[in-house]
């Protein structure tokens, strides 16, 4: 594990327009990283509130980039400052405007690239919402890569279904370490992460955000789930399912009100488990490729 690093870098405006008295834009961007945990806060001084779209930094160390919303990430990240970074603060409100930047030591050359690395970010993120269907009305409205979580907010994952199903009777091995025995996988056979690592950002930030769904992970072996509630009472469930230390599934469910029919959006894909509670209806999305997976209790 490496030594612990702090680098600090003033923000200036490049752009006039979204200050809140007119003046310039200012403030600060401390990043600090310990091992391969990085922690990047970003203090604004005189930018305004917005009434619609988000602020979203940029951060790169000059070959590594990664980009969030808001004005903190707390998580893993291949960005190592050692030697100084580059952040470029952009408005998003479907296109992407930068507003300031603020770079410590030899960095300026950094910059260039970031931009262009925002807006890819954000296409994938449309490309989610797009192809996105929950199983609840309330749940499919929001776009839980892009909302930002509060006490009363769902956030979440996109459920991307095939654009056509298999032939019947074509299925994967049994995957009895991802999923238990008794359950197999209908659908492509993963070879890696590629979908995950894309979204990593966002679907750690909710592992680590909502509260754990303790008897799901002790029902699937090798998995991580938390509860998220919205609308009072109500909740879903979201989980990575591993293969040793890869993630091989993304996992959706609500509770079931029924064992033997699935909620009416969900029924091509969903899938029962069991529980002491009363069990989830649930559907899983390929960790590889981001298209929906069938599993079929036996």
């Amino acid at each position: 594990m490496g030594g612990y690093i702090k680098n600090i870098a003033v923000i200036r405006g490049i752009k006039q327009g979204f200050s809140a008295d007119g003046g310039a834009l200012s403030g600060l961007v401390k990043v600090e990283k310990y091992g391969s945990f990085l922690r990047a806060e970003i203090s604004k001084i005189n930018f305004a509130p917005l009434a619609e779209g988000k602020y979203v930094t940029a951060l790169s160390d000059g070959a590594n980039i990664l980009v969030f919303d808001g004005d903190l990430y707390e998580g893993e990240s291949t960005v190592i400052p050692s030697k100084g970074f580059a952040a470029l603060i952009c408005y998003v409100n479907g296109a992407v405007q930068p507003l300031a930047a603020a770079v410590c030591g030899e960095f300026g050359g950094a910059l260039s690239p970031l931009k262009a690395e925002i807006e890819r970010t954000e296409t994938v993120k449309k490309e989610i919402k797009n192809s996105v269907k929950y199983e609840d009305e309330a749940i499919a409205e929001v776009n839980y890569y892009e909302e930002q979580p509060t006490e009363t907010d769902a956030g979440g994952g996109a459920v991307r279904e095939n654009e056509k199903e298999e032939a019947d009777g074509q299925k994967s091995e049994k995957d009895e370490t991802a999923v238990g025995a008794g359950e197999k996988a209908r659908g492509i056979k993963l070879a890696g992460g590629a979908f995950y690592q894309k979204m990593k950002t966002e679907i750690e930030g909710l592992l680590k955000t909502y509260p754990p769904e303790r008897e799901l992970c002790s029902i699937v072996e090798n998995s991580k789930w938390v509860k998220i509630s919205y609308n009072d009472k109500k909740y879903y469930v979201f989980g990575v399912i591993y293969e040793g230390e890869a993630p091989r599934y993304l996992a959706y469910g609500v509770p079931a009100e029924s064992k033997l029919k699935p909620p009416e959006s969900m029924k091509m894909l969903a899938s029962y488990i069991p529980s002491e509670g009363g069990g989830w209806w649930m559907t899983y999305q390929d960790a590889d490729t981001g298209a929906a997976i069938r599993l079929e209790v036996e």
